[in-house]
């Protein structure tokens, strides 16, 4: 979890190795989240992790970001 200047709200980036490969964002709502995948460098051809233990990283991301979501100031 991290704050971007690019963004008013929080961001997850999601890292293998010294690479971030996906960012997601919630610019448009919690309920509209998006995912922003990165090219590889040049180094780098392509990843193999597992699909479970990558799906399960995605969505405890999510989790993350909705739990720490600004709430309205009242």
């Amino acid at each position: 979890m991290c704050s971007d200047l690019d963004y008013e709200e929080l961001v997850a980036d999601i890292c293998y190795g010294n690479h971030t490969i996906v960012m997601i964002t919630q610019e448009r709502g919690i309920d509209n989240m998006e995912i922003e995948i990165f090219p590889l460098t040049k180094e780098t051809k392509h990843l193999v992790f597992s699909l479970n233990d990558f799906l399960e990283t995605i969505l405890s991301a999510k989790k993350h970001l909705i739990r720490m979501q600004k709430l309205p100031e009242d």
